[in-house]
């Protein structure tokens, strides 16, 4: 269903827009945490096997025992590993560097299972929390390796709290999607439709008080509109009893025909239909409608005296609207109606068709008497005449038509220059 304002669907794209985008930097940021994490186990792994291919380096050539620790206790600063040992397939210890620091050292072979439950395959790793044993080969050796608790801790906490960030984040976009879903968006649609039901045009300035403003003036409208119709209706029945109560009267007397109470009855009766037939509601029977045609079919339909000009202005290749071919031309004839009954004498109804912003547009200007300005407010009102004999219900039909097309229908008057009549419908995609 088409806006004329673009305001609420801007508002509605905008905020989408902006919770997608958290929701996207949250889930990029847990991606980065993950790739980085994942990063820094790699590094970690890179070390350890750079440590034990150097260690395996350095036993597999004959180096005098203090060399050989001299050796790989500079490694171990190097790498500022917390413990370094190295033993041979059947769990001796052939290097501990614990053994340096006056650390007490069981001499005993050293069991690996009770730490990793499990021993790793020949250039394979298995991790324990900060420790590592990798399995090197020629000459086979398992290279245990604990890293600086200080080292892994301090990343372990930067990551679990960018997780915990990253889930706030989350949980927060969640909650300001629901909340602007329940208290803007839903509201805001609401009223949007509302705006559209009453043929408000939607501004982007002060958006819901206007909105609110111009609904609570279309209430009040169709309250009057409600007042007049009841008192339009309980005059003309209260006319119409009259005159066939008096006729009746006169009847009994012999004085008139029983026939004029039949016309009385039948003028009644077209009242009725009339009243039924704008108060039903329009079924479309959508297609592809060129106004220029339209027009040309309306102007076949209606009889104007010769002392009424009419000009054409139309748009050669004008858009088509999606909408009921009938009813739009109906509604074309009754501003033609309306327009030659605003023409006291010699006059000329200029016809323009044209496209903007979007809508196809069509108007229809005369030069006749013109309408005042509290006339133009109630021009598109049921039952609104200016004429003795109008039922005024032409204007409101074509009021009625253009908004079940979702266009909207425009006055510009002023006394004794005129008027012109704008009916603005969107244009069907070619």
């Amino acid at each position: 269903m088409k806006l004329w304002g673009s305001y609420p669907r801007d508002i509605a794209a905008i905020s989408t827009i902006f919770i997608v985008l958290i929701l996207f930097l949250a889930v990029f940021n847990l991606y980065i945490s993950f790739q980085f994490r994942n990063e820094f186990i790699n590094y970690d792994r890179n070390n350890i096997r750079a440590i034990a291919n150097t260690c395996r380096g350095y036993l597999s050539q004959p180096h005098d025992p203090s060399e050989l620790n001299s050796l790989l206790r500079n490694l171990s600063q190097s790498f500022n590993l917390a413990h370094l040992v190295i033993t041979d397939t059947l769990m001796n210890r052939v290097y501990d560097s614990w053994m340096h620091f006056n650390v007490p050292v069981q001499l005993t072979g050293v069991d690996h299972m009770s730490r990793f439950g499990e021993l790793p395959g020949p250039q394979e790793i298995v991790q324990r929390d900060n420790d590592f044993l990798y399995m090197t080969q020629e000459p086979a050796l398992y290279i245990y390796v604990s890293l600086l608790p200080a080292y892994s801790v301090a990343f372990g906490d930067i990551f679990r709290w960018h997780i915990i960030y990253i889930t706030v984040s989350l949980v927060f976009a969640g909650f300001l999607g629901f909340f602007l879903l329940r208290n803007l968006f839903l509201p805001m649609r609401y009223v949007t439709n509302l705006a559209q039901d009453f043929g408000i045009e939607m501004k982007k300035e002060d958006f819901v008080s206007a909105t609110f403003g111009e609904v609570y003036n279309k209430l009040k409208l169709r309250e009057q509109m409600l007042v007049e119709f009841s008192s339009y209706i309980a005059h003309e029945f209260r006319n119409s009893l009259g005159a066939i109560i008096g006729l009746a009267r006169l009847v009994e007397k012999g004085k008139r025909p029983g026939k004029d109470i039949v016309k009385e009855c039948r003028n009644m009766e077209e009242l009725i239909a009339r009243i039924l037939e704008y108060s039903r509601p329009l079924k479309l029977n959508l297609s592809k409608v060129d106004l220029n045609r339209a027009i040309n079919d309306a102007l076949k339909r209606i009889s104007l005296p010769k002392k009424i000009e009419v000009e054409k202005k139309t748009l050669s290749d004008l858009s088509s609207v999606n909408g009921d071919y009938e009813l739009l031309t109906v509604a074309i004839v009754n501003l033609l109606k309306n327009a030659k009954e605003a023409i006291k004498g010699k006059g000329k109804i200029e016809i323009e068709t044209g496209e903007t912003n979007g809508c196809v547009y069509l108007s229809v200007r005369d030069n006749g008497v013109g309408m005042a300005t509290e006339e133009i407010e109630m021009v598109f009102n049921p039952f609104f005449s200016r004429k003795a004999e109008g039922m005024g219900l032409g204007l409101a039909y074509v009021k009625k038509v253009v908004e079940e097309h979702n266009g909207r229908v425009e006055v510009t008057s002023k006394k004794g220059s005129g008027s012109t009549f704008t009916l603005k419908l969107p244009a069907h995609n070619k």
